[in-house]
């Protein structure tokens, strides 16, 4: 006898195209092998608009969002993106209603760090690890590490990204059939589905590169050191070498020395809060140990080739120009890439993510 899944992903303006192309594959993958298994996939504006404007400037068609008791889907997805920051508290009642239905909810990226922030006591909620580096730097996040998804009661946080895939297989497909799930994964090529508690990364330089010759220890104590910047002496001491010994290495594995690697991971840190948040530049500055205003801005425009305050200005001339927004900045879809000597391959390629919405490539 056949059965029917029913799905609803929720998007707004900006939503993460990845998000939404894993979750719809994932779900029309299930209902191919899925002998009699259906799963029925909606997509809806959480403000009514027939279409959604999606990352890079693509358009996807959407429905308005039903809260009919006779209609209600078995799952509610939430996507990530800069849409899902604005008039999120506006949703929540929504969302704990469809909780007491008995209905899941999953909440992706953004609109977990969003939840966050409605319940910030709420220990069993996660998000993407650029979200939480934002949120400490700006002052008002903490560290710790992260898992992929985390679950209270049927309310289910994750980072979202590539992870969509291991998320939607667990909470939707697996709880009607591991094998299906199994068999969905294989159709995808996975290697594996991962569990909720599989951490993420601690950043974008937690690398195999950076691993292998046991300089891990030290990339992780610069990055919990950037407001006060650790001696090259004490981060050797961290590994047990010799300054000069940790020198060789970072000359061989990233053509730089541990201080031009270090700077460069904090003007890096300072990009991103500048970028993505309103913090005043003395103040991110402060925060990434880079002294004064004048010395940060100088070492910035040396390493960006162009000046704080005008990158600034550019992303306001940007904003401007698009549709007009109360809502910040959204997950970004390419981390940070730290750059290396021209003449060395560097560790840290940036990635790009594709992702096809309605058959455009993204």
């Amino acid at each position: 006898m056949s059965q029917e899944v029913r799905v609803t992903i929720l998007v707004a303006n900006g939503f993460v195209p990845t998000e939404l192309a894993l979750a719809q594959d994932i779900l029309r993958i299930a209902t191919r092998v899925g002998r009699g298994l259906t799963f029925t996939c909606q997509v809806c504006s959480m403000n009514g608009e027939d279409f959604v404007e999606v990352l890079g400037g693509l358009l996807a068609r959407t429905e308005g969002f039903s809260v009919d008791e006779a209609v209600l889907p078995d799952h509610l997805i939430v996507l990530g993106g800069k849409g899902a920051c604005s008039g999120f508290s506006q949703l929540r009642a929504r969302l704990r209603w469809f909780e007491r239905m008995g209905r899941d909810v999953l909440l992706l990226s953004d609109a977990a760090s969003e939840w966050k922030q409605l319940y910030p006591d709420d220990a069993l909620v996660t998000t993407h690890w650029e979200i939480q580096q934002r949120a400490r730097d700006a002052g008002h996040g903490l560290d710790g590490a992260l898992p992929l998804f985390s679950q209270a009661s049927r309310i289910t946080t994750a980072a979202g990204m590539a992870s969509t895939a291991d998320v939607v297989l667990n909470r939707i497909v697996a709880p009607k059939s591991l094998q299906l799930a199994q068999a969905v994964g294989q159709v995808l090529l996975l290697h594996g589905i991962r569990e909720g508690d599989t951490s993420q990364p601690c950043s974008v330089n937690d690398v195999g590169a950076l691993r292998l010759p046991g300089l891990e220890p030290v990339v992780a104590a610069m990055e919990q050191n950037m407001d006060t910047p650790l001696k090259t002496t004490e981060l050797a001491e961290i590994v047990g070498l010799s300054v000069r010994q940790l020198e060789r290495k970072f000359l061989s594995i990233v053509g730089q020395s541990p201080a031009a690697f270090y700077r460069s991971l904090r003007l890096h840190r300072a990009r991103n809060l500048i970028e993505h948040t309103a913090l005043p530049l003395c103040e991110v500055a402060l925060a990434c140990g880079l002294g004064t205003t004048s010395n940060f801005s100088r070492r910035y425009a040396l390493e960006f080739g162009v000046s704080p305050t005008r990158r600034r200005a550019q992303l306001s001339a940007t904003a401007s120009q698009e549709k007009p927004t109360t809502h910040t900045q959204g997950i970004q879809n390419a981390p940070i890439s730290l750059p290396t000597r021209p003449s060395r391959p560097s560790v840290y390629a940036t990635r790009t993510d594709e992702a096809f919405v309605g058959g455009a490539r993204r």
